[in-house]
């Protein structure tokens, strides 16, 4: 083995437990230990820029790309997907994670299950070795990932009833308890048994029945006009279709309405079929005569119910005067 083989031989493992990670350098395992300590050393000193990085090339990347200006916009461009990026390293970045590493490359050695990523090898490393990195703060449970953790954390979220203080451990057993324990699907006026769906119009109607109420009245602001309403969304249509001429045009037949569901209304007029007038004939128009004019009729019911015309009365119709005479 050669001295540049030698070289990129990793041999300098992290110490610490459940992470795998190795490297051919000691500075670059040092700086890799900070990250499990929570330390990050090199800080932005831009105004108002809270990052923070572990390795300094990071925070001159980020100096570079986000803080510093430059006078000729430089975009790098993928060979292969033509996507385009702010910085080299990213570009970089893209190639090896899209266009080299497109295949799980990570073996768990135990199970001999491949990962596309390092990361999830890591996590995945925890279900051998028995180590459990994510504590519930509340509970002091343990989690082997943190997507277990953040699931178990919902447990510990609760919803409370403004109106009775009950708790409930998801929002739609709290939901359900407002439409069954304080909400009501009725409401009657106690003076004329009148029944609203809503409590703002059960509000509203009640003032009707106070005669000492002030009632508020909303009054037209144009010249010579004497239009008032009993609430504002009135009076503002009145003034966008008497006054402004805001209206809703029918494309049809150019009918002008005031409201988009009269428009709606009135254009349904237009889509129904066209019903045909009958119109009846007279004797002028070419109606036949009838044959039995001037002649006794017995009714239906008479015949139904067995009387035939010589039992009955005998009655002469007067065709002068148009009238039944009994003799």
């Amino acid at each position: 083995m050669d001295k540049q083989d030698q070289s990129h031989k990793k041999s300098y493992a992290c110490g610490f437990a459940g992470c795998t990670s190795v490297f051919n350098r000691p500075y670059r395992l040092a700086q890799h230990q900070l990250v499990h300590i929570g330390v990050k050393p090199f800080a932005c000193n831009q105004p108002n820029c809270t990052k923070v990085y572990t390795n300094k090339s990071h925070l001159d990347r980020h100096i570079n790309s986000i803080h510093k200006e430059s006078e000729i916009d430089i975009l790098y461009c993928c060979p292969k997907c033509m996507k385009k990026y702010a910085n080299r390293q990213n570009l970089k970045r893209h190639i090896k994670v899209t266009h080299i590493n497109n295949k799980k490359q990570f073996l768990c050695d135990i199970c001999k299950v491949y990962f596309k990523k390092k990361h999830q090898l890591r996590s995945h490393m925890h279900v051998h070795n028995g180590i459990k990195p994510f504590r519930c703060p509340f509970c002091e449970k343990d989690f082997v990932t943190l997507y277990e953790k953040k699931k178990h954390m919902k447990n510990h979220k609760t919803y409370e009833c403004e109106q009775c203080n009950s708790k409930f451990n998801r929002w739609s057993a709290l939901m359900t308890h407002k439409k069954t324990e304080h909400r009501s699907r009725e409401y009657i006026c106690n003076d004329c048994a009148k029944v609203f769906k809503e409590r703002s119009h059960i509000i509203r109607h009640i003032k009707k029945h106070k005669p000492k109420a002030l009632k508020t009245a909303f009054f037209c602001p144009y010249e010579k006009c004497h239009r008032y309403y009993s609430r504002n969304s009135n009076l503002k249509q009145h003034i966008r279709v008497k006054h402004e001429g805001q209206t809703f045009d029918c494309a049809a037949c150019g009918a002008k309405l005031s409201t988009k569901a009269k428009l709606k209304k009135h254009i349904e007029c237009h889509s129904r079929p066209k019903l045909t007038l009958r119109i009846q004939k007279t004797l002028e128009t070419g109606r036949k005569k009838r044959k039995d004019e001037n002649t006794l009729k017995t009714s239906t019911a008479l015949k139904i119910a067995g009387i035939i015309s010589q039992d009955i009365e005998e009655v002469i119709i007067s065709p002068s005067e148009n009238i039944l005479v009994n003799c």
